[in-house]
């Protein structure tokens, strides 16, 4: 038998259907040498059945935990990473599909770099509706990974610890493992050629108590790492990008989302793609006051080298500050 090269960790509560396509998918689109290891979180007898008769058919390929009662996601997680012992892990939910390539596209752009600590697939959960052609080895910087599919070095593991059981039973564990990966000088990437869909509103966010638990579990990320901010810069000339291009890139490392607008040109070069990067060009003061104040959810810090639009943006209750470029 050939080396395990990742061990997929997927939790499952329940939703057996949609776990049998997760498997599915797997066995038909996976070429590297894997292991998959299941933890059962007290599903019921339809799906716990299903995941017994599966791991007693691919003895040595599926490896099941089963849990008496619903542990959560990240206790899940880390009661299958306890037992992996492949050079990569892949957190993996039991409500996606994975693409032809998925695994090794991924592990690819993993190996490409040794500073990728975590990567993703592109996916609908990402906003990419369907499989993107023509990128393979391409990669794009993340502030941070999201759970859904994320492989993990395992000497990432080893450096930082797993998931942070504080989030339990579900909710910004992953965002708190990325910025201790990031603190430990690790990068997040989005493997553009590797692709999963997610079906999303399923397993625990079913849960009754799934918004208060969220409130919970963002107060202690806000706590630990700071709010998540959106922030946005209004800039005339493409040249004046490198006065604030530091500022920017401090920004993206803490996990905040910016925005560029340039009144005139875009720069053909020097802007480095990120996730939580948004460059555009929009000419009329009138439309630029139209995307700020009209948005749903309002910039935090708004810089702009128009004092007109400054004092604008005051009138209308927002945080800006004019910046002399």
């Amino acid at each position: 038998m050939l080396d395990i090269k990742c061990d997929i960790v997927i939790p499952v509560w329940n939703e057996r259907e949609l776990t049998k396509k997760c498997i599915k998918s797997i066995q038909e689109n996976t070429a590297t040498p894997y292991k998959i290891i299941l933890i059962d979180n007290a599903s019921d007898t339809e799906t716990a059945s299903y995941l017994k008769e599966l791991s007693e058919k691919n003895k040595g390929v599926i490896v099941l935990i089963r849990n008496k009662e619903n542990a959560g996601f990240p206790k899940a997680v880390n009661q299958g990473m306890a037992i992996c012992g492949a050079p990569y892990i892949c957190i993996l939910n039991n409500d996606t599909e994975a693409y032809k390539g998925w695994l090794e596209e991924m592990i690819s752009i993993a190996e490409s770099d040794a500073n990728i600590g975590i990567v993703n697939p592109s996916s609908n959960n990402l906003g990419q509706p369907e499989p993107s052609e023509g990128f393979s080895g391409k990669w794009i910087e993340m502030s941070s990974c999201i759970g859904f599919c994320m492989l993990i070095k395992k000497e990432v593991i080893e450096k930082i610890g797993k998931l942070d059981e504080i989030y339990s039973p579900g909710n910004f564990e992953d965002t708190d493992f990325s910025r201790r990966a990031q603190r430990a000088g690790y990068k997040c990437a989005m493997a553009k050629a590797s692709y999963v869909y997610h079906a999303q509103n399923t397993g625990f966010k079913k849960r009754k108590d799934w918004d208060e638990r969220f409130k919970r579990n963002l107060d202690i990320f806000n706590k630990k790492w700071g709010r998540i901010e959106r922030i946005i810069y209004i800039i005339k000339e493409e040249d004046k990008y490198d006065t604030i291009k530091g500022d920017i890139s401090n920004f993206l490392k803490a996990g905040h989302f910016v925005h560029v607008v340039f009144k005139r040109n875009v720069p053909r070069s020097g802007i480095n793609e990120h996730m939580s990067l948004s460059v555009f060009k929009i000419k009329s003061n009138v439309n630029i006051l139209w995307r700020v104040l009209m948005r749903k959810k309002r910039f935090d810090k708004i810089f702009a080298d128009s004092k007109f639009l400054v004092k604008v943006f005051h009138l209308f209750g927002h945080e800006s500050e004019f910046v002399n470029l």
